[in-house]
């Protein structure tokens, strides 16, 4: 495994709602599996159930950690128990510049329309969200690829640390603005929408910034 896929491994495990033990265990079996790897092939040489045996791990605690990297896409099992085997399967490490800019677009036209959102938020009262969901940066799909195992794509970006600072400050300032709409303090959110405000200038400055770094990406 080279060292952008351990890194992408780290940050998908660390993505997990795991707890601290069993992230431990399924980066501890991974370990083993990339021992038991022969010289020339990609199936280890041990199935999950002399893994567990090896480890002294519970038979749930082997099952949960090959679910585990099995979702992060780090291995595939054929078979079932003694015969079972365990393929290392090769991480993606990167997307291509077409992707990424097709990543970055969506974001653009996501949080552009979050106007539309907070308007109507601001006209009625309501909206279908939380304000404490719109406040986090890492529930949309956008915040979740910047966070996710292909966390290196961006991070290779110089672009990256103003991209992801100004998506924290866009969504804690929309979910504020979106607070004082259900308040029905509309004057208040009224101005944080207009074009000096806080809400406007923040989308802003995202959108600029997420414009500005899909044109320095080549195919």
């Amino acid at each position: 495994m080279s060292h952008d896929q351990h890194d992408m491994f780290r940050d998908g495990l660390n993505a997990l709602p795991l707890s601290a033990g069993r992230r431990g265990i399924a980066a501890m079996v991974l370990v083993e599996i990339v021992r038991w790897m022969p010289e020339k092939g990609s199936y280890c040489t041990m199935t999950p159930e002399e893994l567990g045996a090896l480890l002294n791990l519970q038979p749930e605690e082997i099952h949960s950690a090959m679910e585990t990297l099995e979702s992060l896409g780090v291995v595939e099992q054929a078979g079932q128990g003694a015969s079972a085997q365990i393929l290392l399967k090769p991480m993606k490490t990167g997307k291509s510049g077409e992707e990424l800019r097709k990543e970055i677009s969506a974001a653009i036209h996501s949080h552009t329309a979050w106007k539309r959102r907070l308007r109507h938020a601001i006209d009625t009262g309501a909206i279908e969200a939380r304000v404490e969901d719109v406040a986090r940066d890492d529930l949309c799909p956008f915040g979740k690829w910047l966070r996710g195992p292909t966390f290196s794509d961006a991070a290779r970006s110089d672009h990256y640390e103003t991209i992801h600072h100004l998506h924290v400050q866009f969504h804690r300032v929309a979910a504020a603005t979106l607070q004082l709409a259900l308040n029905g303090r509309k004057d208040e959110a009224e101005q944080s929408m207009s074009v000096t405000g806080m809400y406007a200038q923040a989308s802003t400055r995202l959108t600029w910034a997420l414009s500005s770094w899909r044109r320095t990406i080549s195919s």
